[in-house]
């Protein structure tokens, strides 16, 4: 599926604003400018209105979620001198996290992770930002409403928001994405202590691809955290044109809480390789069970099998068949047989 959307680039010179994803939503432009005295926000203005509001004493925040206008992006690029090739990186949404420190600008492409409960996967929404001289870009592909936490504290005045610039905005919004990542940790350890459960008391053939499930989304949640920690890293050691010593302190604190969930997310895929392993020895055992049960009652009824087929053959001269007790005395021999057959084997504790 993934190839087929990269398909819609082939044959296009490099910068070509093409959206990779299945659906996204119509464009809609808000705009919030601030400080610490003021806030002000603007709902679905034009490229050219946006250009107009940006303040230089203030803070500027530029919200552009849906990619079904990219020549208004591309507008957009144009006036705060965004690359081409940046455009580009926005629109694929396949495109794995990154920071690109372009000394006078920053450009973060990251993924936001939500939980689909009715299909029980880990849903990716692409989210770029970029930051530039006093203004912060934000591009979202759906209307998730992700941010509006941020935005209500920043209308409320609460927090440390208002008073700093840009970058500590960019820092604001990352960290909460972060946090959505410590949501689905949480989500997957209640999965974890579930599936232990059922493993304890009732496995099913069904939990092998319950673990198998779970063990596809961690995969895919690391696959998102690993590189997105390494740019972080970097912006947290090494000075920024756009990036301020105040903000890389916090950045650095984002990092710590990337790397925390990557050993989660690697301790939690040995725990599942694990339980895989119990389940697998379980199956194993049961079958095991299963053959050695077979086994022992068949070797009860081999002797008597024996004896019944010697007194089935078809011989004229043996005396048991025309003696009065000899039906109930064969019944006796043969249940005395298997008694016997029994009692040595539960005595050799073979089951």
């Amino acid at each position: 599926m993934k190839s087929k959307r990269l398909s819609k680039k082939a044959g296009l010179p490099p910068g070509s604003p093409v959206y990779t994803g299945l659906k996204t939503r119509e464009t809609v432009i808000n705009m919030l400018v601030y400080n610490d005295e003021n806030f002000q926000g603007y709902e679905n203005i034009s490229v050219e209105q946006a250009i107009k509001l940006q303040g230089e004493k203030t803070t500027n925040w530029i919200i552009v979620k849906g990619f079904s206008e990219p020549e208004n992006l591309q507008k957009l690029g144009e006036h705060f001198g965004i690359h081409p090739l940046i455009i580009e990186d926005i629109f694929n949404v396949d495109h794995t996290p990154k920071v690109e420190d372009l000394d006078k600008s920053l450009f973060i492409t990251l993924k936001n992770l939500t939980w689909n409960e009715t299909n029980q996967v880990i849903e990716s929404e692409h989210i770029s930002l970029y930051l530039g001289a006093n203004v912060l870009i934000s591009f979202e592909e759906k209307d998730n409403n992700i941010f509006d936490q941020i935005i209500k504290r920043l209308e409320a005045g609460k927090g440390k928001g208002r008073v700093r610039q840009e970058d500590y905005l960019c820092y604001l919004l990352m960290d909460h994405i972060v946090d959505n990542y410590y949501i689905l940790l949480d989500h997957t350890e209640d999965q974890l202590e579930d599936l232990e459960k059922l493993l304890i008391d009732n496995p099913t053939k069904e939990l092998s691809h319950s673990f198998l499930r779970l063990k596809k989304n961690l995969m895919l949640l690391r696959k998102t955290i690993n590189p997105l920690k390494e740019e972080i890293r970097y912006l947290a050691r090494e000075e920024s044109g756009v990036i301020s010593e105040y903000t890389r302190q916090y950045l650095g604190d984002v990092n710590d809480h990337l790397s925390f969930i990557i050993q989660s997310i690697d301790s939690y895929r040995e725990m599942i390789s694990s339980m895989m392993d119990l389940l697998m020895a379980n199956n194993a055992n049961r079958m095991n069970s299963i053959m050695k049960t077979l086994t022992l009652v068949s070797t009860i009824f081999i002797p008597m099998t024996l004896v019944s087929s010697i007194y089935g053959m078809n011989f004229e001269f043996m005396p048991e068949l025309h003696w009065k007790y000899g039906y109930p005395v064969f019944l006796a021999g043969l249940t005395t047989m298997g008694l016997i057959m029994y009692t040595y084997m539960k005595r050799k504790n073979w089951f």
